[in-house]
């Protein structure tokens, strides 16, 4: 299945493994990139310097607000990729992996809270992006789990179809970020 309408790279969610383990949801996908310009480098460097939120962005046109941006983390305040949904991003790359933090200081009773983690790497015909969230690659990697303290459809609803949707989106605009950098 494509994902991309860019006329150099194209990106295909090549994994996709929702489950559970120990209680908790957990979720595997991996996109693959291919084009000239689509290696690990470049991808890392889309995460790491473009825009995560607005026009030519990483999330699209999302509410949020980024803030306290470094060359090794970035922070997204109040992001909301649907109605409901709003919690703190923190990205924040350490040996060539992104932990990606959600959290929920305004709620008393978070709903998502938690780390996912994101590797890059390159491979006979592209580069992956791998994410992995409650696995034990996630854990082994420093990632505290991704849930809240009680049940929450909110939750039940992210980890069965809102993520899915949002990394579908962002893979699509990573991919035209990597043709617009290289043109």
């Amino acid at each position: 299945m494509i994902l991309s309408g860019s006329v150099e790279t194209v990106v295909r969610r090549i994994t996709y493994l929702h489950s559970r383990a120990d209680g908790r949801d957990t979720l595997v996908q991996r996109f693959q990139f291919n084009g000239p310009s689509a290696d690990a480098d470049a991808i890392r460097d889309i995460l790491l310097t473009a825009p995560l939120i607005g026009d030519n962005s990483v999330f699209g046109n999302c509410a949020g607000e980024e803030t306290n941006a470094t060359d090794r983390a970035r922070t997204v305040r109040g992001f909301s990729p649907a109605p409901g949904f709003r919690f703190d991003v923190d990205i924040t790359q350490t040996e060539g992996k992104f932990l990606v933090r959600f959290s929920q200081p305004e709620r008393n009773m978070p709903y998502l809270q938690g780390d996912l983690l994101w590797t890059i790497h390159d491979d006979s015909t592209g580069a992956v992006l791998d994410e992995q969230i409650n696995t034990q690659q996630a854990s082994e990697a420093g990632a505290e789990p991704l849930g809240g303290p009680q049940l929450s459809f909110r939750r039940w609803l992210f980890f069965r179809i809102g993520h899915k949707q949002v990394m579908t989106g962002a893979s699509r605009n990573i991919a035209a970020l990597v043709d617009r950098d290289n043109i």
